[in-house]
């Protein structure tokens, strides 16, 4: 089942497939972008119950600011009552690569369940094995490669 895009922005598009919310980084995270992420998750949550997320960070160019860091500290439990699994990928190189993983060790500290896969192939498999997943996740047979697509998409 194909992936549905939801929003795109200059820094990340966002899509899902059933209960899953994929989020494609292609710069730093801005206010505007961690506001559509939670409204989608939210919107997901109402309908499925619980989300899983599957964030695939392309390009990462520096850290977010101490207030986006704060902010999404802040925002942390509300985001994590709504979701069963959050997975990040790092398709990005070089100092981009450094810049993500850095930021995604701190942002561990204060998100429970963050888990980072080695590649799109590891983050469908680890999204379909999540305790509790919805069943439309469990029963994709195209889930790595539906989110593969996604990800291959030209950039906003």
């Amino acid at each position: 089942m194909a992936i549905t895009q939801l929003q795109e922005f200059p820094e990340a598009r966002f899509g899902h497939v059933g209960p899953l919310l994929v989020s494609i980084w292609y710069s730093e995270l801005s206010l505007r972008t961690i506001d559509a992420l939670d409204a989608h998750q939210k919107t997901l949550a109402e309908r499925y119950g619980k989300v899983t997320m599957i964030s695939v960070v392309s390009s990462a160019t520096k850290n977010p600011s101490p207030e986006l860091r704060e902010e999404l500290k802040r925002r942390a439990p509300n985001q994590e009552s709504m979701r069963i699994g959050n997975i990040v990928v790092v398709n990005a190189r070089g100092l981009g690569a450094i810049i993500a993983r850095t930021f995604l060790a701190a942002l561990s500290l204060v998100q429970s369940g963050l888990s980072v896969a080695q590649d799109i192939d590891d983050a469908a498999a680890r999204a379909k094995a999540i305790p509790g997943q919805h069943p439309e996740v469990v029963a994709s047979t195209t889930l790595a490669a539906d989110l593969k697509a996604f990800d291959a998409l030209p950039a906003p």
